[in-house]
């Protein structure tokens, strides 16, 4: 009688059938497709350009003045460190960049489940079947190459935080205004606000992962024997109910101050200052 009803309560949670869900469950996914999709074709634009990733280079279109802005798809600043390694590989510094923050993003935990159930159908939503199941029998989870490779999310943790780092320390440049006699002042602009914007974000999404989270309160037996880490931990957690958030409102400032570097950089627009 017991297994009679744990057979009808595990029958009660099977997967529904397509036409069974009322709802837009189709919308998730398609936004999820949508989105990874056109920031992933800008991303691979920019870097294969190679240009307009400096505020500074709207002085060589002659303006008077520039703001220190430097595209986050540029940074860390590999181009300033290594100036021919780029031009002798003839490949774009952006790529030796975006490797970082790109492997953090992919092996994501919410990005993971977002591309799954959108490009996959592996399932496309709660409690809906997958259409392809018995294509994929021979699946093995992550647990064998390509998909093994997820777990080196943790490892890019470490690579992202190198980032962060950089991202204030440019959000620092950014106040400031250089002139054609090499001359500084302090001033903030409107770029200034999106780096700031897009560093806050960022900061959000990398300080508010599983990882990091593991990161201070892993392998403690007792919280309370470390109070301080314990009260980290505590923050850490309040932020990962957000995480998803924070990972699409960061996509979108990156792009954005990536964006609005190029528009100033190319001489299309002169920065507003605002002080």
């Amino acid at each position: 009688m017991a297994g009679y009803k744990a057979n009808q309560i595990e029958a009660g949670r099977a997967p529904l059938e397509t036409a069974l869900r009322q709802d837009h469950w189709w919308l998730e996914p398609v936004l999820v497709v949508g989105s990874l999709t056109l920031f992933s074709i800008y991303a691979l634009w920019r870097a294969w350009e190679g240009a307009y990733f400096s505020g500074l280079q709207a002085l060589q279109s002659g303006a008077s003045w520039a703001p220190a802005y430097l595209s986050p798809f540029y940074s860390p600043p590999v181009h300033e460190w290594f100036p021919h390694l780029a031009a002798s590989m003839h490949i774009s510094p952006a790529f030796f960049v975006l490797l970082f923050p790109l492997s953090f993003r992919a092996t994501c935990y919410h990005c993971r489940r977002s591309y799954y159930r959108a490009f996959f159908l592996d399932p496309p939503a709660c409690a809906m079947a997958e259409p392809c199941a018995q294509r994929r029998k021979a699946y093995t989870g992550e647990s064998a190459f390509p998909f093994i490779l997820q777990n080196l999310h943790r490892y890019a943790l470490y690579a992202i935080l190198v980032v962060v780092v950089f991202h204030f320390l440019h959000l620092y440049d950014a106040c400031f205004v250089v002139h054609k006699d090499g001359s500084r002042h302090f001033g903030i602009g409107v770029g200034t606000l999106i780096f700031a914007l897009d560093t806050a974000l960022l900061s959000l999404y990398v300080f508010s992962c599983h990882s990091w989270r593991h990161l201070i309160g892993g392998g403690l037996n007792r919280m309370s024997a470390a109070p301080i880490r314990s009260m980290i931990w505590t923050v850490v957690s309040s932020l990962n109910t957000r995480h998803g958030l924070y990972f699409w409102l960061s996509l979108v400032t990156v792009g954005i101050a990536d964006a609005y570097v190029r528009m100033v950089a190319s001489g299309a627009i002169t920065d507003f200052r605002i002080i």
